[in-house]
């Protein structure tokens, strides 16, 4: 007696020839990453080979990468990421550290707004006063 379940990720027919143009959703990937990608303005896997992960991006954690580049791979696309060396430790450092300085100078400059707000308010009382 023949199983009713195939027990092969290729669907029956003709397997779907994926190339440069085709959508995201060609990759079979989880509905979160799928998400996670089209929130980035990724809809091609072309679109995807291009992404860089030697950056941080919204939505693609560590796992997400992992299934995203694994997906890649079963579909004959080799991502640049897996061809480039890891950063190394002062790369890595460099980059916390401009990270820091963005969120030092973004909090420096807000700082700075109320600084003047109250200034003005103090004038507005003084003339006010008088």
């Amino acid at each position: 007696m023949r199983s009713r379940f195939r027990h092969s990720a290729i669907p029956e027919g003709d397997p779907k020839v994926i190339s440069l143009e085709s959508a995201v959703e060609d990759l079979g990937l989880s509905v979160r990453t799928r998400n996670a990608l089209r929130a980035i303005g990724c809809d091609t896997v072309e679109n995807v080979l291009a992404l860089d992960f030697g950056s941080s991006v919204r939505g693609l954690g560590r796992k997400t990468k992992e299934e995203l580049l694994t997906a890649l791979e079963l579909s004959g696309f080799r991502h640049p990421a897996l061809e480039q060396q890891p950063p190394s430790e002062i790369q890595v450092l460099e980059r916390s550290l401009d990270k820091m300085q963005t969120r030092v100078d973004a909090a420096l400059a807000s700082i700075s707004k109320e600084i003047r707000i109250l200034k003005q308010r103090i004038r507005k009382s003084r003339s006010g006063v008088s």
